[in-house]
């Protein structure tokens, strides 16, 4: 089974019954061979966090041991890849002016989640905000998405249920790449 790499993120505000499907989700997902990549905010980084099991997730945090996290599972940038993060994260914010050294270290984490500095992004992105909008954090590892033609698929916006089958349909189209390379 090939292993493919999705971007759990959303909201600190993600309703409670979206963080349950999130989690729900991770599990599933992790059943499928599906590997996260997260934040370890509050919210949905922890949802889809739960329900992935150790080894199936790697969680990037702005800084060692950010909001209690810590473990084999746990990465932060090195010197080099925060430099090209922050880079991308600096080109994509709308106001980066405005950002804290502390919320910028959050928006380049958002683009090393995604492995945007990488020849090797994930293979999607499964995000909650609001009616599916671009805005906060969130809206930034979306834009960065975009920019690097990542799928979105937003549970702002689409049934849980969607979002698994159009995963599967990414699985698909990946498995016959490498069975035609």
């Amino acid at each position: 089974m090939t292993q493919l790499v999705y971007a759990g993120i959303g909201s600190r505000a993600t309703p409670s019954s979206v963080l349950d499907s999130m989690t729900v989700m991770a599990a599933w997902l992790a059943r499928r061979g599906w590997h996260l990549h997260s934040g370890g905010a509050a919210g949905a980084d922890s949802a889809f966090a739960a329900g992935a099991p150790l080894g199936t997730r790697t969680l990037f945090l702005p800084w060692p041991g950010y909001r209690g996290n810590a473990g084999p599972d746990c990465r932060t940038l090195g010197a080099d890849r925060y430099r090209r993060c922050l880079a991308i994260a600096a080109d994509l914010h709308p106001a980066w002016h405005r950002c804290s050294p502390a919320a910028r270290k959050l928006h380049a984490r958002n683009a090393g989640i995604l492995a945007a500095d990488t020849d090797a992004p994930v293979d999607a992105v499964v995000a909650w905000t609001d009616g599916g909008g671009v805005r906060g954090g969130t809206g930034m590892g979306i834009r960065i998405a975009h920019d690097r033609g990542i799928p979105v698929l937003n549970l702002g916006a689409m049934h849980p249920r969607a979002v698994c089958e159009r995963l599967e349909e990414i699985r698909a189209a990946a498995s016959h790449r490498i069975r035609h390379a």
